[in-house]
């Protein structure tokens, strides 16, 4: 059976969308060798914005529907969270964080550490080592932080 040029042409169409596909989605799905770096900077830029108080930093580093757990596990929205930082009731006294790492999945990069900063939250000083992890998204070229939990890092194993 012979081929019309036709039918040639348009399997040759198909087979190149069908690569082209492919390979878009595969690169989509693979995160550019920079996104570790990108990711890291996010949190640091919200670290600082942090140490400083900068709501107006932290509005524009948040994503609207943020899940934050602070380390005596209180759920909060950044609405409420963002409060906090603005009337004074979450103050950073000293900040510090050890054995960061950073994963990225594609458009989502997880950051976890050990903060060893001395926070005052709603009048109470807590100096505990506190084991965190960030969760950030790529959106709209930026990444925003979606997540943040930390909990308490026990003496005992």
């Amino acid at each position: 059976m012979r081929m019309t040029r036709r039918r040639m042409f348009a399997f040759m169409l198909g087979i190149s969308a069908f690569f082209g596909i492919a390979w878009s989605t595969a690169r989509s799905a693979t995160p550019p060798e920079n996104a570790k770096e990108e990711v890291l900077k996010a949190d640091e830029v919200r670290n600082e914005a942090l140490q400083k108080g900068d709501v107006a930093a932290l509005e524009r580093i948040y994503s609207d529907d943020l899940v934050y757990t602070n380390a005596s596990g209180a759920l909060l929205t950044k609405a409420q969270h963002l409060a906090d930082i603005k009337a004074r009731k979450l103050v950073f006294r000293s900040f510090k964080h050890e054995d960061v790492e950073t994963t990225v999945h594609g458009d989502t990069g997880v950051v976890t550490g050990i903060s060893k900063s001395v926070v005052e939250y709603q009048g109470s000083v807590s100096s505990s080592n506190r084991r965190f992890m960030n969760v950030f998204v790529k959106k709209d070229g930026s990444w925003l932080c979606v997540a943040h939990m930390e909990t308490n890092i026990s003496d005992k194993p």
